[in-house]
């Protein structure tokens, strides 16, 4: 991400991951060009998980992911649609998103090391900092792994903060 904030001098620094898309052509370019040295295993692996598992539906993308990740997000999916009334979920930016109201309220994402539910709402991540006990809050987005796994009341307690704030929208 570094690189990525050397090379674009305006980028949001709450969200330093959105800016990855623009660098991956550029490094797709050079990979291009370093596959025809034999580079290509270790590229496509990179290029695959920064740019997130090919999938059209929910179902797709967790039965792409490793079995550990999706041993955890499984369950934090099923809380979340249980916790939205009339919940819909779709692939959007190459990870699950669940909405209410036609708003996007929360994604739900993996890489290398760890799973992510994102808030989708900087406020919200303000808010919750220091009152979260479970995972890793960086910008808006919970990290999370299998030893430090989200409960249900968690999860719930987030999606209630965000359909709040879309029912407070005018």
């Amino acid at each position: 991400m570094a690189m990525c904030a050397a090379r674009y001098s305006v980028v949001r620094p709450a969200y330093p991951e959105l800016c990855f898309a623009r660098v991956t052509k550029n490094e797709r370019e050079n990979a291009d060009t370093a596959a025809s040295r034999g580079a290509t295993v270790a590229l496509e692996e990179r290029f695959a998980m920064e740019r997130g598992y090919e999938s059209k539906t929910v179902d797709e993308y967790l039965a792409a992911i490793p079995g550990q990740q999706r041993a955890l997000l499984a369950p934090i999916r099923q809380w979340i649609l249980d916790a939205i009334p009339d919940a819909e979920e779709h692939i959007g930016y190459g990870v699950p998103i669940f909405d209410y109201r036609r708003h996007g309220l929360v994604g739900l994402s993996v890489a290398k090391d760890f799973c992510s539910l994102h808030l989708m709402s900087p406020p919200l991540a303000r808010a919750l900092k220091g009152q979260l006990t479970e995972g890793d809050l960086v910008g808006a987005t919970l990290h999370f792994t299998a030893d430090d796994p989200l409960s249900e009341a968690t999860v719930r307690l987030i999606v209630a903060r965000r359909i709040a704030e879309v029912d407070a929208r005018p």
